[in-house]
């Protein structure tokens, strides 16, 4: 289940007319919005200011003035010499983003808009200092798995936002080709060694990393919370049966141009209907050579049964949200 994400997005971008040159001041009235509100909710901090994490990603949360693609958006590093669409990016529902990448960023408010010179399209560039020195809790995952994604990570100093004819984000870069400047007090971190474990619990009992749990999104009120967490686990142990977690974990064994993530609580939230409609397709597990290899139909079905049993109890968990305060806690 590794190519499940379509070209779509690019196409849409790539469109004729995409950087219309009547598009320029709605752009930059965007870029300027998306660059106050961030660094309102975001502002400068010490690299390992949980409270500043936590207060970033509770304003994120329902956050609604960047206006994300409708069918997605993809997260990760550029490769100059490859066109967009051809870049090793991730596929994100834009709650999810929102709330565990976008969040490990700080926003000093300076902004600027250009077109890129290949493919054409308008890029909003926003400052931005990622969040090293935080425990490891605190990140969706242990990026430091790779050493050379930590060290992306970590000399970042602005997002990029590629934009549709119709100015809706539907590509998000971190990039080393902005300023200095404004990074303030900082040092590289040697983070833990990873040990093969996209979760674990630490040395309080406490599953982690925290904030790829329900608990990060769902206020401690919602009485969809328990039910949530037992139709995930019957999920995911139906889809490890299936070799599904073979490929869609960030070592992304199959090499997918655009990868989905199911690891952990929160990915799997943001892509179920992705994975269930390929399952449900015959289009996924595939083989080595990228060819479907088939489901025994027992092992099919109860995937697609505990799969949509942890989709409706995710509508329901956020139709009870939808009507409450800002509740969540951690």
């Amino acid at each position: 289940m590794s190519r499940i994400v379509g070209l779509s997005l690019v196409a849409l971008s790539l469109a004729p007319g995409a950087a219309r040159a009547d598009a320029a001041k709605p752009v930059e009235a965007l870029a300027e919005t998306m660059a106050r509100e961030l660094s309102k909710l975001c502002p400068p901090a010490p690299r390992g200011d949980v409270a500043a994490h936590e207060k970033c990603a509770a304003g994120l949360r329902d956050a609604t003035f960047i206006p994300w693609a409708t069918t997605g958006l993809l997260w990760g590093a550029e490769q100059k010499n490859l066109r967009i669409s051809k870049w090793p990016l991730t596929h994100f529902t834009p709650s999810v983003y929102q709330l565990m990448y976008l969040s490990l960023f700080s926003f000093t408010g300076k902004w600027s808009v250009d077109q890129d010179p290949r493919e054409h399209v308008t890029v909003i560039h926003l400052e931005a200092y990622f969040r090293n020195a935080m425990p490891p809790g605190e990140y969706p995952y242990p990026f430091w798995h790779s050493a050379a994604k930590w060290g992306a990570y970590e000399a970042t100093n602005e997002l990029k936002f590629f934009l549709t004819s119709a100015n809706l984000v539907f590509v998000t870069t971190r990039s080393n080709a902005g300023s200095e400047a404004a990074r303030g007090e900082y040092a590289q971190v040697i983070p833990p060694a990873f040990d093969g474990n996209w979760q674990w619990t630490d040395s309080g009992g406490h599953p982690q990393p925290h904030v790829s749990l329900f608990a990060n999104k769902y206020g401690a009120g919602n009485p969809f919370l328990p039910v949530l967490d037992k139709t995930y686990k019957a999920f995911a142990i139906q889809a490890r049966n299936g070799t599904c977690y073979e490929c869609h974990t960030p070592e992304n064994k199959a090499t997918a141009d655009h990868l989905v993530l199911l690891q952990t609580p929160m990915h799997a939230s943001g892509e179920i209907n992705r994975a269930l409609k390929d399952v449900r397709d015959g289009k996924m597990p595939e083989d080595e050579l990228g060819q479907p290899k088939g489901l025994d139909p027992k092992l099919r079905a109860a995937i697609l049964q505990t799969g949509e049993e942890f989709r409706d109890t995710l509508a329901k968990a956020d139709r009870w949200e939808a009507t409450q305060p800002h509740t969540a806690t951690r």
